[in-house]
């Protein structure tokens, strides 16, 4: 599974040169059973809201090098600084288990990758409501004054999104990238994760048989780009 890989050192490679710091993780946040609404008067600010550039990204790796350990980055502001709405970015990078997947074939590993995609649906952070959009590929946040009240910051909040993906027995280690910096090209991580998202449509496409004839399948310029993709369309034919 190294369809991301190139990808993952585009996007992380940018952040570096942003000056990307690594978080020390904090006792997670506050999880809740089920979503809770934040309303406008109830909101400090929002990430990523209204015309603002709300990226969000994830991909998958086996490699040790690109997520070497669980850890929470961030490029910018932590949540207690931000006094007004701005741009944001939140990119989740996660190594597969390889023994998990030696031991299943490609059509569970799929499943797999899907199943652990969802968990960010089903993670719920006590004032931190994520308005996730997978159709328009954007993710923006609203925080609460109340959770600015009581320190919330990123190391917390990724740790708590950490350890809902860590249940998937699959996933051994995940990198998550908080981006707040407003000196950063957004258009370029937008573009990042569109790719990525273009990758999981195109396994998509091969696992669930939708399209059969390379000449009119919508994800054919990307398995002519990307090593493997079309090697995999072809060994389950």
């Amino acid at each position: 599974m190294d369809l991301y890989d190139c990808e993952i050192r585009k996007l992380t490679s940018m952040l570096e040169s942003h000056g990307v710091k690594r978080l020390p993780l904090q006792k997670e946040w506050e999880m809740t059973e089920k979503e809770n609404l934040i309303l406008k008067s109830e909101t400090a600010y929002e990430l990523g809201g209204g015309s603002s550039q709300a990226v969000s990204a994830i991909a998958f790796t086996q490699d040790k090098g690109l997520v070497s350990e669980d850890a929470v980055y961030l490029v910018g502001d932590d949540l207690c600084d931000i006094k007004n709405d701005i741009s944001y970015a939140r990119i989740t990078v996660i190594r597969l288990n390889s023994e998990y997947i030696k031991n299943h074939d490609d059509n569970a590993l799929y499943a797999s990758m899907r199943a652990t995609d969802y968990v960010r649906y089903h993670a719920f952070l006590k004032g931190y409501m994520m308005r996730i959009s997978a159709v328009r590929e954007r993710e923006p946040v609203r925080v609460s004054k109340e959770a600015v009240s009581h320190g919330i910051n990123f190391a917390a909040v990724g740790h708590g999104l950490i350890n809902a993906y860590r249940k998937r027995p699959e996933v051994e280690a995940v990198s998550i990238y908080f981006v707040t910096e407003q000196d950063i090209d957004y258009i370029f991580l937008k573009s990042e994760a569109h790719r990525c998202e273009q990758i999981t449509d195109s396994l998509n496409n091969i696992f669930n048989g939708l399209t059969m004839d390379c000449s009119t399948c919508s994800s054919r310029e990307l398995c002519d780009e990307i090593d493997g993709l079309r090697q995999l369309h072809m060994s389950i034919l």
